[in-house]
């Protein structure tokens, strides 16, 4: 099957996996609508995963991505397959693209695991603010579950993870987050959706949601920042040779 119908992915040569599953667009009419569940796609989420992809190509950096095409309305890729709020149950068509999805993410986090020892996801996504004084940025591991690669074990935020420790520290320079760690009013809807759970206790992965604010994702300057941040970080995790 010709996958790129549905998704854009390739593989790279840095073991860091970005997934982007809420940000598509195409509305086929043959693939039915769900029947319950959210709708809304998070608005910019595949244009920014594609600057992230594109400033590291840049710096000669390619990480493995697969960013879904399909709008949210058809299928959601961050809920349980059994659920009606995943994609109407009457589609093979469907039932296809979710599965297909899942297992890409899996195979090149094998594939990083196999050849680099490690692998970080990071899967991106978007909410919208209650309120002011909400956190920018926050951070879905539930609760360190996902995280499973210590960057320093003696410390007890996310800076004792790899990965988790880089991302935080560059965008805490110029967003207000919420690390995930702890349990807080900000972060128990976003603790970390299906797709962080499938790698639940997988040796040598480290699965995180990034969950951004919609006032970034529609402010090009605050985008900008956000990307040099998220680029940053990549950098950082590769050893210097």
């Amino acid at each position: 099957m010709d996958f790129s119908r549905y998704f854009e992915f390739a593989k790279g040569n840095t073991p860091v996996i970005l997934s982007c599953p809420h940000g598509g667009y195409k509305k086929p009419n043959r693939i039915p609508d769900k029947k319950i569940g959210p709708r809304v796609a998070d608005k910019n989420t595949y244009f920014i995963a594609k600057l992230i992809i594109s400033l590291l190509r840049v710096k000669n950096i390619r990480i493995f991505y697969v960013l879904n095409k399909i709008h949210r309305s058809k299928v959601d890729l961050n809920r349980p397959s059994q659920s009606e709020s995943s994609f109407n149950h009457t589609s093979i068509e469907a039932k296809t693209i979710f599965h297909s999805y899942q297992e890409l993410l899996n195979d090149f986090a094998q594939e990083c695991v196999s050849n680099y020892g490690r692998a970080l996801i990071i899967d991106f996504h978007g909410y919208t603010k209650p309120y002011r004084e909400y956190p920018d940025v926050i951070f879905g591991h539930i609760f360190g579950k996902t995280l499973d690669l210590l960057e320093d074990p003696n410390k007890q935020d996310c800076k004792k993870y790899w990965g988790c420790s880089q991302l935080q520290t560059e965008i805490s320079k110029h967003f207000k987050m919420d690390d995930g760690l702890a349990l807080t009013e900000h972060n128990l809807s976003y603790s970390g959706g299906y797709i962080t759970q499938q790698f639940f206790k997988k040796n040598q992965i480290n699965a995180l949601q990034i969950e951004v604010a919609k006032s970034i994702r529609l402010d090009f300057q605050l985008t900008e920042t956000l990307v040099k941040a998220i680029t940053n970080a990549i950098i950082n995790l590769i050893p210097k040779k």
